[in-house]
């Protein structure tokens, strides 16, 4: 979304103040101390050391809400000018793909210091692409990728427009041979391709098929990125060292509802720091093939103060051909807030807006409640 000529001006004035204070800022402190009066998170207030006068105070304060603004604009926004950008290295912290974007596991991530920093990149013809960052967390991996160039022709547009194919091999060998094994198939590893902090960067996602039969991922492995690009004939490629960051907690047993004919069964529910994912069978009786659009099913899954959990890129949904079985994978954010049980609400999609709204019928005999009964190291927002 293009922004308009006075708010690009602020932008950059906000860029300018940041950039040209003598004063040090903390970011995160700065930004969550707001919302504490000032005070840095965690802290009781008290009264201000003598040598720190009130007109510092008031300038930190000052830019602090300068840096909570301008945070605030480049993340509701697809966008940002070259100038601005510039101005955004220099601010600590703020040049991570991860911290901006839409994706609040990712935002613990960046904010936690869990994604690794490898900066690995290959160049041809004058264009460089660089992964700056790396996050696996049992369930998905994510990878940022940046591109650098003076060269006009690969300035044009957005990066992922220049991306013609994407290869993903782990430990040498090509991420298809981690998917189910046999006649059963499976769904689809990705890649997903997310917004970055600007239209010079994105994210590149993809998870495992333990949950549909295939093998899990290594907690360690070397990731060997090939990326095609439009009017380059050698492709880029990037081997990148990944480790898994954080545990993996898989709480549910399989809960079974039916319904009319239907069976509906609550295979997994898994739960990251960074991701939630939930894995379930819909099944028909035996003469009624699985017809994906009436029986494929969405979900809203709601904490225990009616929170509702923000899907990450669409679920996925697999069955045999002329099968009566489906099977479908779906991520989620993390909880927020520690929680003692997850609301799984099916529901059919009518219809979707234009603007991607969908209009949901509900499936009440498909809803099921699983508590949460292992204490949970959730990610706390500061407050």
């Amino acid at each position: 979304m293009n922004q308009t000529k006075q708010e690009e001006a602020e932008l950059e004035r906000i860029g300018r103040m940041i950039r040209e204070t003598p004063v040090r800022v903390d970011l995160e402190e700065r930004i969550m101390s707001l919302a504490n009066g000032g005070q840095p998170s965690g802290t009781k207030a008290e009264a201000p050391r003598l040598t720190r006068t009130g007109r510092v105070l008031r300038k930190s304060t000052g830019i602090a809400a300068a840096v909570l603004l301008l945070f605030l604009l480049i993340t509701s926004t697809e966008w940002i000018s070259p100038t601005l950008a510039a101005s955004i290295k220099q601010i600590p912290g703020m040049d991570s793909i991860f911290r901006l974007a839409g994706d609040l596991g990712l935002r613990n991530a960046g904010e936690q210091g869990l994604a690794a920093v490898p900066e690995l990149s290959d160049t041809h013809d004058g264009l460089t692409l660089t992964v700056p960052e790396v996050l696996y967390d049992g369930i998905r991996v994510s990878l940022g990728i940046e591109r650098h160039t003076g060269v006009e022709k690969f300035r044009q547009g957005d990066i992922s427009d220049l991306m013609t194919d994407i290869k993903l091999s782990i430990n040498g060998e090509d991420i298809n041979s981690y998917g189910p094994l046999g006649s059963g198939g499976g769904g689809s590893f990705g890649p997903f391709i997310l917004r970055g902090k600007d239209t010079d960067s994105r994210i590149i996602q993809f998870t495992d098929l333990q949950n549909q039969g295939g093998r899990a991922f290594p907690d360690a492995f070397e990731l060997t990125l090939t990326v095609g690009v439009q009017g380059i004939r050698e492709p880029f490629v990037m081997k990148l060292p990944v480790v898994k960051k954080t545990y993996h907690n898989i709480i549910a047993e399989p809960i079974i509802r039916s319904s009319s004919g239907m069976t509906f069964s609550l295979e997994t529910l898994e739960l990251t720091p960074i991701t939630t994912r939930i894995t379930t069978r819909v099944e028909n009786p035996a003469d009624q093939p699985v017809q994906s659009g009436k029986d494929y099913l969405g979900y809203d899954l709601v904490d225990d103060q009616g929170n509702v959990l923000r899907e990450i890129n669409g679920g996925t949904g697999w069955n045999a051909a002329g099968g009566n079985i489906m099977v479908a994978a779906a991520l989620f954010e993390p909880l927020e807030h520690q929680s003692s049980h997850i609301t799984v609400k099916p529901f059919r999609t009518l219809s979707i807006d234009q603007e991607g709204n969908r209009e949901k019928e509900y499936v009440p005999e498909f809803a099921v409640v699983v508590p949460v009964s292992v204490s949970l190291p959730v990610p706390m927002p500061k407050k």
